[in-house]
């Protein structure tokens, strides 16, 4: 059964590189372009990990990381251009286990999503 990553990233344009490159290493991926639908996906399909930036509208990923937590202990990776040592901290207040700064590399990604659930890849 393959990983099931849930991507809540208001930029189509990254969910699609995410959705194709996680793909490859035969994750199964669901997308969600807004806070609202990320924390109703994540309440709906159990998601074996989440990928979520902080840069959104309406519900930012801060928000979304708190929600989340109130019903999941899912790990949650932030993959986001914020670059603030105090609003990182704040996600990781929140509820978030890791940071990645954007660009990412592939390869950065898979290794911390192993990390994260290692008895699934």
């Amino acid at each position: 059964m393959p990983l099931k990553i849930l991507t809540i990233e208001d930029d189509p344009s990254i969910t699609t590189f995410l959705n194709v490159l996680l793909t490859i290493y035969e994750m199964q991926v669901i997308v969600a372009n807004d806070g609202t639908s990320g924390i109703e996906l994540a309440r709906t399909e159990s998601p074996d990990l989440i990928l979520l930036d902080l840069m959104m509208p309406v519900i930012d990923g801060w928000k979304v990381c708190r929600e989340i937590r109130k019903f999941s202990q899912v790990p949650i990776i932030v993959v986001s251009a914020v670059t603030n040592k105090e609003r990182i901290a704040e996600a990781l207040i929140a509820g978030a286990n890791a940071y990645l700064e954007k660009p990412i590399s592939i390869e950065e990604l898979v290794t911390k999503i192993k990390q994260f659930v290692p008895h699934k890849t």
